[in-house]
């Protein structure tokens, strides 16, 4: 009896981590290039839209997450009166100029688009 409890023991320690990693690794990475993010992001400033999708609350994280980053770099210095729109304004009119890089990643775009308008003063 105890050798068929080592055995049920021992199966559970193998058999179920390679079960959780093999639905783990089913997970698919995000498309977040500019090419894809871009259009999606520049609908929040149609203000058309009722709610807000997971698509554009991506946008807006991405920015952000851009910006506290490099703010606490001392790279990035957006004054506390601007809004997130004019956040989302700033890097729809960057990303414009910047029609070959449609297969970089929304963020490094953002980056260069928020640097350009509101670098740190040295």
């Amino acid at each position: 009896m105890n050798r068929y409890l080592f055995i049920l023991i021992l199966l559970t320690q193998v058999l179920v981590p390679t079960t959780v990693l093999a639905d783990y690794t089913r997970i698919q990475v995000p498309n977040l290039t500019t090419g894809r993010l871009a259009p999606i992001c520049k609908q929040l400033l149609s203000g058309k839209q009722q709610a807000m999708s997971v698509d554009q609350g991506l946008c807006i994280g991405i920015i952000l997450g851009v910006e506290d980053n490099a703010s606490y770099d001392k790279k990035i210095c957006v004054p506390k009166q601007i809004d997130i729109t004019e956040r989302v304004l700033v890097v729809d009119r960057y990303i414009v100029t910047q029609r070959n890089r449609t297969n970089e990643a929304y963020a490094s775009l953002a980056f260069d688009a928020l640097i350009q308008k509101w670098p740190c003063a040295k």
